[in-house]
């Protein structure tokens, strides 16, 4: 349980209250969704659902929400509602989005309109729409016993009867339907609230749910004394759905083995949801009915004030849901804000500590809007520096538990096979994979990868295993405890891939989940717990459970969309954790150790100017000084860095003392070295 309220307030605090900062947003780079809707993408065309994941991918998205259902209809094959009117025979839009953010390294959210039953000039033309149901009916009946129109005002959707339990049984079998037949990673609710008004007159007024309403209450539903009493039960009747629709969830992915995410899109703030739409989200969050929420924070510039007092209302929820509010990017045109604030809203929602964003929509990004381009290279550009504390490049070293599998400091060891050898390959065009002395996270040498890839997505399985086994056989590959971490370093400037590892256990094969790649030109770690059931996905007969006493490597995965350059290297398998231990304040020659070759690096670059933090910069000032020998000192004696910051004067004097002894020693070793 996240108590984020404890967090908000020492990041307040900051450094004025405990002397070091807060790390806030930790997880805000694994989820960065997107919303595409129906009328984005074509219903006659399979490549535009393909060239719309290739797009999104290549902005670093890696959760595309995808609307399959609008009015009680389906863009996909349904067993229980009509395909949407314009479909085209035999296209199926959902599995054609499934396959293609796969390839391209995303994930794929079935987005679902939960309420609304239908909306427009004319009814539905097939007689099986929900909208013809009868026994009961599902359409909402007011005071006067008038059904609501399906030109409805409120929300522009004539909507369900949320109160009905076949209506709830109807809802809970279309979700189950998606989820158990189509291999989605989540489901995702939108318009799961009351949508009409909230007047008396217009609440449900069918004898039946008069009825439900007398048995849970003793109330009369046609008395508007009780007209508070009766929006609470509404109220209360949606979270019953998003109870049950949870429970269909989580019985489809206990048996399937899949992980199965249900998220929904709640109003921008928990009180004005509860109150105008009789949406109890501050509920589900505290029973943890969701597994991502998206609060719907649609701001310009004009109210761009409100998402601060918004978010933090949702995020002082105790609750185990991530929360990846949703921005309006669309409402941020030219005078409203433009790229600048779609910039600092998803800077925002870092800092604040959300698990990350979701942006509406696609059209904003690759539509006709005319920052679209704009938008697309800053935002594109934010996913890539985005801090992932989770691959913490040079801010530590291998720990020296840990067997290096590849090196490629004398050869290529497992990975020397061509990269387009396996025939899992998608869409690449070439490929190659070559020892290379000019990057190296260790020693002297690492592998680059080069890859010619489809625009539209590719899938790239650079297979591991040499000798007699081959390739991707336990046999050619070093076989590893099942305990502990198994990972490499990656570095590249190529934005929008993703990486995964395969192992086999010893005769099944399993993935460990997709990491987004940092594109910042540095080495990063990527690494998977071996004993953390929730890190890994079931593959080739894999069930998500490593299980054997040992594994293998298979591959090293990559997803991505058009040309890539990849360094890697540092292949490794810890048995006892984290392939990483963490940088040791004093450390200065990146061993693990603070011992007096520290205090030998930091005589040779005393009075250097350098990238703060690196070598001998104790302090993190850029500069090597004398702080940064009192850093040292105090490691050493077991101080720890903190005690630097209060260095007693006399012990300061010694310090200085030293420091000039090594400005003169190096006067005279510049003398010596011009004679």
């Amino acid at each position: 349980m996240r108590l984020k309220t404890i967090a908000w307030a020492l990041a307040v605090c900051g450094t004025a209250c405990c002397g070091a900062g807060i790390a806030r947003g930790e997880g805000f780079a694994d989820f960065r969704g997107m919303w595409v809707s129906r009328f984005e993408y074509s219903s006659t065309s399979p490549a535009s659902v393909q060239q719309i994941m290739a797009n999104a991918a290549s902005l670093g998205v890696t959760d595309v929400l995808f609307q399959v259902r609008g009015r009680a209809d389906a863009y996909y094959d349904s067993a229980f509602e009509p395909r949407a009117q314009g479909l085209s025979a035999g296209f199926d839009p959902l599995q054609t989005a499934i396959d293609a953010a796969h390839a391209n390294g995303m994930k794929l959210h079935a987005w679902i309109n939960t309420m609304p039953l239908w909306q427009g000039a004319s009814p539905p033309t097939s007689p099986s729409h929900p909208y013809y149901n009868t026994d009961p009916s599902f359409r909402l009946y007011d005071i006067n016993g008038v059904p609501e129109s399906i030109a409805a005002p409120y929300g522009s959707y004539a909507t369900v009867n949320p109160l009905l339990p076949e209506v709830h049984t109807h809802i809970n079998s279309v979700v189950q339907d998606i989820a158990s037949n189509y291999a989605v990673d989540g489901v995702h609710l939108d318009y799961i609230r009351w949508v009409g008004g909230l007047g008396f007159d217009t609440l449900p007024h069918d004898a039946q749910s008069h009825t439900l309403f007398n048995q849970a209450t003793g109330l009369d539903g046609t008395n508007p004394a009780n007209a508070a009493a009766y929006r609470g039960f509404i109220k209360d009747r949606i979270t019953d759905l998003v109870g049950s629709l949870k429970t269909t969830v989580d019985g489809v992915e206990l048996a399937s083995g899949r992980a199965i995410d249900l998220s929904a899109a709640v109003w921008r703030d928990p009180d004005i949801a509860e109150n105008d739409y009789l949406q109890d989200y501050r509920t589900w969050l505290e029973q943890d009915l969701l597994d991502i929420a998206m609060p719907m924070i649609y701001l310009s510039s004009s109210n761009a004030n409100l998402l601060q007092p918004n978010l933090l209302n949702t995020l002082n929820i105790p609750t185990n849901t991530q929360i990846a509010p949703g921005l309006g990017v669309y409402l941020q045109t030219a005078n409203a804000g433009g790229v600048d604030l779609t910039i600092t809203q998803l800077e925002q929602l870092r800092t604040l500590g959300a698990d990350g964003a979701t942006l509406y929509s696609y059209s904003s990004f690759f539509g006709n809007d005319p920052l679209a381009a704009a938008r697309r290279e800053a935002v594109t550009q934010y996913y890539a520096n985005l801090p992932d504390p989770n691959q913490p490049g040079d801010d530590g070293f291998l720990d020296p538990n840990a067997t290096i599998v590849t090196d490629f400091e004398s050869g290529e060891g497992y990975f020397g096979t061509s990269p387009t050898l396996s025939g899992s390959n998608q869409g690449i065009n070439s490929a190659s994979a070559d020892r290379t002395t000019s990057q190296a996270h260790l020693g002297e040498a690492s592998q680059v990868i080069t890859i010619d890839g489809s625009n539209s997505g590719w899938f790239l399985r650079h297979l591991a295993g040499t000798g007699p086994g081959g390739a991707a056989s336990p046999s050619g590959n070093l076989p590893l405890t099942s305990e502990g971490s198994v990972g490499f370093w990656l570095k590249t400037d190529t934005p929008g891939l993703s990486v995964q590892v395969a192992v086999d256990d010893p005769g099944t094969a399993d993935r460990g989940l997709l990491k987004a790649i940092v594109a910042d030109g540095q080495w990063r770690l990527y690494e998977w717990d071996l004993a953390d059931d929730s890190q890994w996905e079931g593959w080739v007969a894999g069930d998500g459970l490593i299980s054997g006493a040992t594994v293998t490597l298979d591959s090293i995965q990559f997803y991505g969309a058009g040309d890539a350059v990849i360094y890697l290297d540092t292949v490794a398998h810890n048995p006892l954790g984290s392939l990483l231990v963490p940088f040791v304040a004093g450390d200065y020659d990146r061993n693990g150790l603070v011992d007096p070759e520290d205090l030998a690096a930091w005589r040779t670059q005393f009075g250097q100017s350098v990238t703060p933090g690196a070598g001998a910069d104790g302090n993190g000032d850029g500069v090597v000084d004398a702080s940064d020998y009192t850093v040292w000192r105090d490691a050493q004696a077991g101080l720890g860095a903190a005690a630097a910051a209060a260095v007693p004067e006399p012990a300061a004097c010694v310090v200085a003392g030293i420091a000039v002894g090594l400005v003169l020693l190096g006067r005279r070793r510049g003398v010596a070295g011009r004679g």
